[in-house]
């Protein structure tokens, strides 16, 4: 016979049958070891949650872009407080520097911009917070051969690939020619087709990524066999 005595959390055993109990004594520690051994290790687990990391550095590389809200503070500086709507010029107003252009820029780049134009006739060490506090809205129009043809909303904190877009309106029909999509879009004024082969894409090319703007159009041809 043989009795159970926890000490510092382990059970140890007062072994009245001898080599009985200390074979017993040794199958006990082996399966507790075994069970501790299968416990996953907290460190070694992934993020709590992983899409707010991904949308935090998407949202740190984002270019502010026309009809972005933004609001702008100055340290120690309550008086320099601004805020609002990025102009078709891509310009902000911020007290006694005026209007600056931050469009194209990331949150980081503007406020060291601005954080420039305090520098040079105003405060010695300034230190400029800025951040977009509601993304414009943009839209893309997506037309032939896909399951939702029609006018799609793009999130604008990141940038999409043609063929994630494409999954937007549902993915691409049995008989979409995916090698010769057309994508019009304006640049500097003027209309410019692109064609643009997403099987490259799908398979892996990074070279042939394709990136889409706000307003472009894309078609998605038929299959002629």
């Amino acid at each position: 016979m043989f009795s159970l005595q926890r000490v510092s959390g382990i059970k140890s055993l007062n072994c009245v049958g001898g080599l009985r109990g200390i074979c017993l004594a040794l199958c006990y520690i082996g399966l507790n070891s075994a069970v501790s051994a299968q416990q996953p290790a907290s460190f070694l687990s992934g993020p709590s949650n992983p899409e707010s990391l991904q949308k935090s550095a998407i949202t740190a590389d984002y270019q502010i872009r026309e009809g972005d809200m933004v609001q702008v503070s100055v340290f120690n500086e309550p008086e320099l407080t601004a805020g609002g709507r990025v102009r078709k010029d891509g310009t902000i107003q911020c007290p006694l520097i005026g209007s600056i252009k931050i469009q194209g820029l990331s949150q980081m780049g503007a406020a060291r911009l601005i954080e420039a134009e305090y520098r040079k006739d105003y405060l010695v060490n300034p230190e400029v917070n800025l951040f977009v506090s509601q993304f414009s809205v943009q839209r893309i129009t997506i037309l032939g051969q896909v399951q939702r043809p029609g006018s799609h909303e793009l999130p604008a904190e990141k940038d999409l690939t043609i063929l994630q877009v494409l999954g937007l309106a549902g993915g691409a029909t049995r008989i979409a020619n995916l090698k010769k999509v057309l994508v019009k879009r304006l640049v500097d004024g003027r209309e410019k087709i692109f064609k643009v082969d997403v099987n490259s894409m799908a398979s892996g090319n990074q070279t042939m990524m394709f990136y889409v703007h706000e307003d472009d159009v894309i078609t998605v041809p038929e299959s002629f066999f």
